[in-house]
């Protein structure tokens, strides 16, 4: 039940947010390097809920121009799986994720309209960027087909034909891996050298202080409605906050309570997922807006609670299992 005092449009309760996590840090600052190399390709590959979407959709351009001082010729598409998809509708989905100003929304061009039309507006994002080179970065990649990676070679050629580098940077769970082994075995080793020969792995968290980091997002390092210079903490429960009470002071409790539900196969990773962290601190400051003492939200009992309440061990199992 939400507290009449909070708002339903707050990041926490619509869950259009993401704290900026350890993880994060280290899968951006990876990408920058391959783009710093100049890197054809490379792939990104990790369990499913650990947080690679949401370092796409909310930081990874952010940070990137920060480092690069300058915007980039970036275009991020988050594929989609269609058992009936043509090319046609490959390069119209492209041409979509570019942001192409002209294009029809329903209607895909011909296939080699629809090719052209890409090339030239990768070229222009380039050369918009005073680049040479631009990089698409394709989330939910383990999905994509041996044929859309081969139309992607296709692209590549015509594009260093013109003079514009082309990088593609793949997102996606662990079938990344079988699929860059797939097609090493199978005769098309030339795909996976252009697209698949950088690897990093994407982890989830890894240790207590890089818990202690996420909550201390929450206390402090966090802020909503923009501007007010709220945090999340401060805004669910400014009592325990005006008193001193931090979340992150609480990170041995919780680490503990993530180990214990943990199946044990999965221990000896120590690896959680972001998103079963953020379920429970969400619940936790809805609880705490709602008046509930702090020591009860905060215990070790109310973590145990929680975390079996969004299936935290189920999904450890499965990932185990995937991984």
């Amino acid at each position: 039940m939400l507290p009449a005092h909070i708002d339903p449009a707050h990041c926490i309760v619509t869950g259009q947010y993401a704290v900026y996590t350890p993880p994060m840090h280290e899968m951006i600052q990876q990408i920058g390097d391959w783009i710093d190399q100049q890197t054809p390709g490379g792939y990104i590959a990790g369990a499913s809920r650990l947080g690679k979407t949401k370092t796409v959709q909310w930081h990874l351009t952010d940070v990137l121009e920060e480092r690069f001082h300058s915007s980039l010729p970036l275009v991020v598409w988050s594929h989609r799986p269609d058992s009936h998809k043509s090319e046609s509708f490959f390069w119209h989905q492209l041409l979509a994720a570019s942001h192409f100003e002209f294009l029809n929304p329903v209607r895909a061009p011909k296939k080699a309209e629809g090719i052209y039309l890409l090339q030239q507006r990768l070229i222009s994002i380039a050369n918009h960027a005073r680049r040479n080179y631009v990089i698409l970065l394709i989330d939910e990649a383990q999905d994509i087909t041996y044929q859309e990676w081969k139309w992607l070679v296709g692209l590549q050629n015509q594009l260093d034909y013109e003079g514009c580098r082309l990088s593609v940077f793949s997102v996606g769970s662990h079938q990344l891996d079988y699929k860059h082994e797939y097609m090493a075995s199978t005769g098309n080793a030339h795909v996976a050298a252009r697209f698949m020969s950088a690897y990093f792995r994407f982890h989830g968290l890894r240790a207590e202080n890089e818990l202690e980091y996420v909550l201390n997002a929450y206390d402090v390092d966090s802020e909503w409605p923009l501007g007010s210079g709220l945090s999340f903490l401060q805004y669910f429960a400014p009592g325990p906050y005006s008193s001193g009470r931090r979340l992150a002071n609480i990170a041995p409790l919780l680490w503990k309570a993530l180990a214990e539900l943990s199946p044990s196969r999965t221990r000896k990773y120590r690896e959680f997922p972001m998103q079963h962290v953020a379920k429970v601190i969400e619940a936790a400051l809805l609880q705490l807006a709602n008046g509930d003492d702090w020591e009860d939200v905060t215990s070790y009992e109310n973590w145990l609670d929680a975390l079996a309440k969004v299936n935290f061990s189920d999904h450890m199992r499965i990932i185990s299992t995937a991984g």
